[in-house]
C-alpha cells in the first residue's frame, strides 16, 4: 500500500515519481538516434548567434582597419621626420666638405662635382634625391639627379618658394619648394663666411615612397584577411543552412517513426547498463499513459513499475554484463499510469559486449489484447 501511495495522485496514476528519479541530461551513446537534435535547447538563441557572427566579423574588420590606418598615419609622420633629418644631415656634411675644400684653395668648380657625387654615393641617395653646390651668389656649380640639368643657373630662380632658405639657411629648416611644377623638400647649409652653399633636395614622391610601400603591404594583408573571413562566414552560413535542413528532415522522420510506433502500441528504449539509466521514446511513454519527458530514467524507477514475478531487471542486467546473454525476448507486465498491469513483449540486442558502455537497445510492444 505504501508503494502504491508513492505513485498515486489525485485523479489517477502519474509518472512524476518515475520522472523525478531520472537525470536531466541528454541521452548518450546510441540513444541519440531516437532523441531530438543535440542543439534543440539552443534553438531559441540560434537566430541571435546567426546574426551576431557576421556583425562581429564586420566589427573586427573595422577595428583592424582603424588600427592599421592610425598606425600608417603615425608611420607616415615618422617617415617624413626621418627623411627630413637625413636631408639636414646631408646638407651639413656637404657644407663641411665644401668649407674644407675652399680652405685648401682647391678650385670649387672642379672639385664641387666630386663632392656632390661622393655625398650622394655615401648617403645612399637615389634618383629621388638631388645634391647641389653653389657659389656665394647661389649659382649652381655642381649637382646630381634632377638638378644636374640646371648647372650654371641661379638656384633662387630654379627653386620657387625657397627664399627663406637663401636668407636664413639651416635656421629655415627643411622647406617645401617647387621645381618644374613638382613639390620637393630642400635643406640648405652655408659654407664658412658664406663662400658657397650646399643643398640637398628630395622629391615628395621619394619622401613617401617607403611609406607607400608599407601602405600597399598592409592593404594587401587586410584584403587577404577580410577575404578569408568572408569565406569562413559564407561557409558558416552555408553550414547553418544545411544543418537546419538536415535537422528538419530528421525531425520529420523522427515524428513519423514516433507516430507509427504510437499507433502500433510500440515503444523504443535504450538501457545504459553501466550507468543504470534508460531512455524511452515518446511512444513508450504514451503506450503506458505517462507524460513524455526528455529525462533519462533511473534503473530503480523503471524496476518499480515492472512486475517482480515476471522480470528481475537486476538479475537481467548482471547476466548481460557478465556476457551470458546478448539478446532479450521477454514477456512481462508493467504498470501504466492508471495503475493497471499491461502485458509487454520486449525484444532487444546488446550493442557491443566489448564496448566500454554496454547498451541494450530494443523495442517494446503492448500485447495485452493478445
Amino acid at each position: 500500500m505504501a508503494k502504491a501511495d508513492a505513485w498515486r495522485a489525485p485523479g489517477g496514476w502519474n509518472f512524476a515519481g518515475l520522472r523525478g528519479s531520472g537525470a536531466t541530461n541528454t541521452p548518450p551513446g546510441n540513444a541519440r538516434f531516437i532523441a531530438a537534435p543535440a542543439y534543440k535547447r539552443l534553438l531559441a538563441a540560434e537566430p541571435l548567434l546567426r546574426r551576431s557572427i557576421p556583425a562581429l566579423i564586420v566589427i573586427f574588420l573595422l577595428v583592424v582597419a582603424a588600427a592599421r590606418v592610425m598606425s600608417l598615419m603615425a608611420m607616415k609622420e615618422d617617415s617624413e621626420h626621418a627623411s627630413k633629418a637625413m636631408l639636414a644631415i646631408g646638407a651639413a656634411q656637404l657644407s663641411a666638405s665644401l668649407t674644407s675644400a675652399t680652405a685648401e684653395a682647391e678650385p670649387q668648380a672642379d672639385y664641387a662635382e666630386t663632392l656632390a657625387s661622393d655625398l650622394a654615393r655615401k648617403a645612399g641617395f637615389g634618383g629621388e634625391h638631388s645634391v647641389v653646390l653653389t657659389d656665394p651668389g647661389f649659382v649652381i656649380v655642381a649637382a646630381t639627379g634632377a638638378m644636374k640639368a640646371h648647372v650654371g643657373e641661379p638656384l633662387d630662380t630654379v627653386l620657387n618658394g625657397g627664399q627663406p632658405l637663401f636668407l636664413f639657411g639651416p635656421r629655415a629648416g627643411v622647406m617645401e619648394v617647387s621645381l618644374a611644377g613638382e613639390t620637393w623638400h630642400a635643406a640648405l647649409e652655408f659654407a664658412d663666411d658664406r663662400k658657397g652653399a650646399a643643398v640637398v633636395l628630395l622629391s615628395h614622391e621619394g619622401l613617401l615612397a617607403e611609406w607607400r610601400r608599407s601602405v600597399s603591404l598592409n592593404l594587401s594583408l587586410f584584403l587577404l584577411t577580410a577575404s578569408v573571413l568572408v569565406i569562413i562566414l559564407y561557409a558558416y552560413l552555408g553550414q547553418v543552412s544545411r544543418a537546419q535542413t538536415a535537422d528538419r528532415i530528421y525531425l520529420e522522420a523522427h515524428q513519423r517513426v514516433d507516430l507509427a510506433l504510437t499507433r502500433g502500441r510500440c515503444g523504443l528504449w535504450d538501457w545504459d547498463l553501466e550507468r543504470g539509466r534508460m531512455y524511452w521514446s515518446r511512444s513508450m511513454y504514451e503506450m503506458l499513459g505517462y507524460e513524455p519527458c526528455d529525462a533519462m530514467l533511473s534503473f530503480g524507477a523503471v524496476s518499480e513499475i515492472t512486475h517482480p514475478d515476471d522480470l528481475d531487471m537486476f538479475d537481467l542486467a548482471n547476466r548481460i554484463l557478465g556476457g551470458e546473454i546478448q539478446q532479450v525476448d521477454r514477456v512481462f507486465r508493467m504498470r501504466n499510469a492508471a495503475g493497471q498491469w499491461i502485458w509487454i513483449r520486449a525484444k532487444a540486442q546488446v550493442n557491443d559486449p566489448a564496448a566500454p558502455d554496454v547498451h541494450l537497445i530494443g523495442i517494446a510492444v503492448d500485447i495485452t489484447e493478445q
